[in-house]
């Protein structure tokens, strides 16, 4: 049957298309399959087959921090009790921050010939990399919290404060993740200096040091990194016993939110316009 011209069937206006980010939003809900069956492939690709299966989450922090410890521990002894208890959350926090951000970016830009060739929500690959990295982070804590137990250090009700930072966190993380994704999009080689940059950002965030150490003004200008709020409310309930106050959970539901919605609409402006760049 053929469609004359005029037909509202043939014709098209791309005028009348609705915004890049809300196209993708629907076209994500349409594939949520997709999404789980990438998170379900990479936790299996992860184990399987591994000898120490679960403890691969926790051995790369656990080792850091026994290092971490040695060098540091009497230098922070008055301003940091118990130093591997102080260290070890900020570094699982820090951990899954850094890697999500880094393979998300990588992902990304290598998926860009798969993208000319199969139609799939560009955003797949960011959402699974932090849901992924989530669930890496939450077996983690599974063994974290047994271990400071056995430790001797106070668990309260706070601790159910955790998976709420977690998420917020990982929302965080997702609206980075879309933003090194966007230049990513253009110079594959930007996970390189992206690692650079992220070891120059741990130091500026307190994950092995106490920000008490610092200058009041210095300690001023470190709270403006987000990440410090994020590594201070994910240790509070583990290494202080102590509640995260709902100012500052508020403060990071805005921050969280934020950045994922910028990093949302940048990334999906510039990831449509891929399948048709040269």
């Amino acid at each position: 049957m053929s469609v004359a011209a005029g037909d509202p069937r043939w014709d098209y206006d791309s005028a009348c298309r609705r915004p890049p980010a809300i196209e993708e939003a629907v076209d994500l809900a349409r594939n949520l399959r997709l999404v789980s069956a990438f998170v379900v492939r990479d936790i299996k690709a992860r184990y399987k087959r591994s000898l120490l299966g679960i403890v691969w989450s926790f051995a790369g922090p656990l080792l850091m921090m026994t290092v971490l410890t040695v060098a540091f521990s009497q230098a922070f002894a008055i301003h940091a009790r118990a130093y591997p208890v102080f260290v070890l959350p900020g570094l699982l926090l820090w951990n899954f921050f850094a890697q999500t951000t880094i393979n998300t970016t990588s992902e990304v830009a290598a998926g860009v010939d798969l993208w000319r060739r199969v139609r799939m929500p560009k955003s797949v690959p960011a959402i699974s990399a932090v849901l992924t990295n989530l669930v890496h982070l939450a077996i983690a804590c599974a063994v974290l919290l047994p271990a400071l137990l056995i430790l001797g250090t106070p668990l309260g009700w706070s601790t159910a404060e955790l998976p709420v930072v977690m998420v917020l966190a990982a929302v965080f993380t997702l609206g980075v993740a879309f933003l090194t994704s966007s230049v990513a999009l253009y110079f594959p080689d930007v996970g390189h200096v992206w690692g650079v940059l992220l070891s120059a950002w741990m130091f500026l965030t307190p994950v092995i040091y106490p920000t008490s150490i610092l200058p009041l003004r210095v300690q001023r200008l470190v709270a403006w990194n987000p990440m410090t709020r994020f590594v201070s409310a994910f240790r509070a309930p583990l290494y202080d016993n102590r509640a995260v106050s709902v100012r500052e959970m508020v403060i990071l539901f805005l921050i969280a939110f934020a950045t994922a919605a910028v990093g949302w609409i940048v990334f999906t402006r510039h990831a449509d316009e891929i399948p048709y760049r040269a």
